[in-house]
């Protein structure tokens, strides 16, 4: 069994902590961290730490573009994490994102664009669907890159069905609009609760009105996440609410993809048909990693 991952816009990400945030003079910072960033990425990552203790016989594949001495700082830094990249190469420079985290305050993010991947669409494409077959899992997550059309996803994943493969979709706005509603839909979808009011037109504080939009949406398993909330689980019998435990927050981004990574190894990586048993173990996953444990 495999899972192959895609972040067609990769980053490398650097953290700043610092005290307080001066928008008007210089800032001197407490530590930094550098980090290999992107949501297919990511899930990579949530799955390979819950594939620690048990190691089950499963393959992963993640498959990023990449660029110029950025793009060959991200690959070291997956190395060194024990993720083995498929790199496909672009011309332009993998892109930083940059955030700046006081202590007092809030916290200020500046993301670039995605990096163009030119006429690399077809080889990304080619790392993505080699070998994969019935009962494999293709995780398409993040944004597309300003050259890569919004419709893009969606056409890959008809090519993902078209071999056997399951294809799960992680994204927002016109590119999960377009997957949605094409003729092919992919077989998962993680909107948190935002993302799917903004697809739909429902409130993002109703819960049952978070359902309603799921359930009318002919996605055979919608995930909903919901910042601090519950999480939603909608497939052929309707929605089920999973309870989660209440931590602290210790930190939020990231914890979407954690989700999901969790989900993915449970649902595809230890061969287990049960939505449920992957979204309770999912909670509880997603649930330590924003508490910091």
């Amino acid at each position: 069994m495999t899972i192959v991952t895609l972040t067609l816009s990769p980053a490398v990400d650097i953290e700043y902590r610092l005290e307080r945030f001066n928008p008007g003079g210089l800032n001197r910072t407490q530590s930094h961290l550098v980090s290999a960033g992107g949501k297919g990425i990511n899930v990579s990552r949530s799955i390979l730490r819950c594939a620690e203790k048990d190691n089950p016989g499963f393959s992963l594949k993640t498959v990023a573009p990449v660029g110029g001495e950025t793009g060959e700082m991200l690959q070291r830094i997956l190395k060194k994490e024990g993720i083995a990249l498929t790199a496909v190469p672009v011309k332009e420079s993998t892109r930083v994102n940059v955030s700046v985290i006081p202590d007092e305050g809030h916290s200020v993010e500046i993301n670039a664009p995605g990096t163009p991947v030119g006429d690399a669409l077809e080889e990304i494409e080619r790392a993505v669907l080699d070998g994969i077959g019935p009962g494999d899992c293709v995780v398409i997550a993040g944004s597309c890159p300003k050259d890569v059309p919004k419709s893009y996803p969606s056409e890959l994943v008809a090519k993902v069905k078209a071999t056997g493969a399951d294809a799960v979709l992680d994204c927002d706005g016109e590119a999960l609009r377009i997957a949605v509603n094409a003729a092919v839909k992919p077989d998962v979808i993680k909107p948190n609760n935002e993302e799917l009011a903004a697809l739909t037109g429902c409130s993002p504080d109703d819960p049952r009105e978070l359902a309603r939009a799921a359930e009318g949406l002919g996605i055979r398993t919608v995930i909903t996440t919901r910042a601090g909330e519950d999480p939603l689980l909608t497939d052929e019998r309707g929605t089920i609410f999973f309870s989660q435990r209440k931590r602290p927050v210790v930190r939020l981004k990231g914890a979407g993809d954690t989700f999901l990574g969790a989900f993915v190894y449970v649902r595809y990586g230890c061969g287990d048909p049960s939505d449920d048993i992957a979204m309770e173990f999912a909670v509880e996953i997603a649930g330590r990693y924003v508490a910091g444990e």
